[in-house]
């Protein structure tokens, strides 16, 4: 089997781990693996025995590379046509689909680019297997840059071809690897933490969204509100001018009506309601036929439509509003027209 070059040279080289994992089926989170941390001039700088969250802790930048136990791997070199960079993947796979036991779906597969002579170096292994050995060490907090079976990590001519790795560390360790791997990004594993962070990180952008719809809703209801409210104090103060200062419009218009009630048929600062109700009362005949009314200087003028069926006894209703307190005059000047006023009110006569 041809070896492939390595992508760099010792000049550009910079610190690694590189750990020799046991058999897949047999590495457990606290599983102890042979290792060694190499300086950027190619010189080992320590090597020993530790479990996955001792060698995170070791591993620069917490990545490794990780150099699979032997028979954990398949490696082979097929033969193909020479294909586009682009089909070269589909073109291994059915290459390879005849020698794997099982399915496709059932491996990991890796290669690196065609030959001048068109061959191809391939991987394959177990995909239950590797991403489980891959996920304790991810979880561990190591972060894989390769991983690669025993025969792509020895140097070239090794005596031991089928000998895993072990301590001490010699030449064995060091030997370059390929610029390819089984640890390909679309099967790189996440951690459990951030398997949720996306799914929290809508979750909160969803709850940001909310949060801002109901704080532009209660906008909207306070802006409603003071509108409704402004509306109300200026109706009040339509209303009753007698009022200085609005402070609870509500309370403050049920006073004045409450207050206006109770002066019926009494002269005050502010008697026109009063004066109208009892005015009402009197001149049942006018009921739905007021044109117009006026109010000034403590005297109510009434205009009424045609149609209207005029008093029949004047001197009755003369009494009745006499006995209102109220002074009623038909104004001769102006035909259906009424002014009343308080019996007692300065000025103010009967006309009969």
């Amino acid at each position: 089997m041809h070896r492939l070059p390595y992508a760099g040279s010792k000049t550009d080289m910079k610190p690694y781990l590189r750990i020799a994992l046991p058999p897949l089926a047999e590495l457990g989170a606290d599983t102890r693996m042979a290792f060694v941390l190499v300086d950027r001039h190619g010189r080992v700088l320590r090597s020993g025995e530790h479990t996955p969250v001792q060698l995170a802790a070791l591993a620069p930048g917490g990545r490794a590379q990780a150099v699979l136990s032997p028979g954990d791997a398949v490696v082979a070199t097929v033969d193909l046509p020479p294909v586009p960079t682009r089909r070269l993947d589909a073109a291994v796979l059915g290459r390879i689909e005849p020698m794997v036991l099982g399915t496709l779906d059932d491996v990991c597969v890796a290669h690196g680019p065609q030959n001048p002579d068109g061959t191809v170096h391939a991987v394959w292994a177990s995909r239950a297997a590797l991403m489980r050995g891959w996920q304790i060490l991810h979880e561990a907090g190591i972060r894989l840059d390769a991983i690669v079976p025993l025969e792509l990590a020895l140097p070239a001519g090794d005596a031991r071809p089928h000998d895993a790795l072990a301590l001490p560390a010699d030449g064995r360790w060091l030997a370059p690897l390929p610029p390819w791997s089984l640890a390909r990004p679309e099967w790189r594993p996440a951690r459990h933490t951030q398997r949720w962070r996306a799914p929290l990180r809508w979750a909160a952008a969803a709850a940001v969204l909310w949060i801002a719809g109901l704080n532009l809703y209660a906008a909207q209801l306070r802006s409603e509100v003071e509108a409704l409210q402004r509306s109300t104090e200026q109706a009040v103060r339509d209303a009753f001018p007698s009022i200085s200062a609005v402070i609870d419009p509500l309370r403050q218009a049920r006073n004045q009506r409450d207050m206006l009630r109770s002066a019926r048929g009494v002269s005050g600062q502010d008697d026109f309601m009063p004066l109208a109700l009892a005015a009402a009362q009197v001149l049942g005949f006018a009921a739905g036929h007021v044109a117009a009314l006026h109010y000034q200087e403590d005297r109510l003028t009434l205009v009424l439509a045609d149609g209207y069926s005029p008093p029949t006894d004047e001197t009755t209703l003369h009494a009745a509003a006499a006995a209102s307190n109220l002074a009623l005059r038909k104004d001769n000047d102006a035909a259906h027209t009424w002014h009343i006023q308080r019996a007692d009110t300065p000025g103010s006569e009967v006309h009969r």
